[in-house]
């Protein structure tokens, strides 16, 4: 735009014409370069401006983010070892059931062998009931013979 202005104010000054016309001219041409020197220079300042906003805008966030990232290792520091004792007493639980499951057997036939004790006693006093009657047949048959 400032070289439109600039293009008419040199138009002006070369085309000869009367010295009113072209100061007329001189002036409205330094008053349109004002006008876009002005309007250049806000819109200049308003993105300065947006810039420093941008600019503090995102210190403020990575000051945020730096925080958050501190919070998640705090976090995971503690998580870490919880998820590890979780780990250990999972393990654990599934030993102990293991082992309960092993007792249980263990008593289980602990009960079958009470249960077949009367049955074995019979059977104890049964052989030695006939280791006797054959050490006498075999001590009469030997003293007789």
């Amino acid at each position: 735009m400032a070289t439109v202005a600039t293009a008419t104010t040199a138009a002006s000054s070369i085309g000869g014409g009367s010295g009113s016309q072209q100061r007329t001219s001189s002036a409205a041409a330094i008053n349109t370069n004002t006008m876009m020197v002005t309007e250049s220079q806000l819109r200049i300042d308003v993105l300065s401006q947006s810039l420093h906003r941008i600019s503090s805008t995102t210190t403020d966030l990575t000051a945020i983010t730096d925080g958050l990232t501190r919070r998640a290792r705090h976090l995971d520091s503690l998580t870490s070892p919880a998820s590890e004792a979780s780990a250990m007493l999972t393990q654990s639980a599934g030993n102990l059931n293991s082992t309960v499951s092993l007792m249980k057997d263990a008593r289980e036939r602990f009960d079958t062998v009470r249960d077949c004790e009367p049955a074995i006693r019979r059977l104890i006093v049964g052989a030695r009931d006939d280791i006797a009657a054959a050490a006498e047949a075999a001590a009469a048959a030997g003293g007789g013979g």
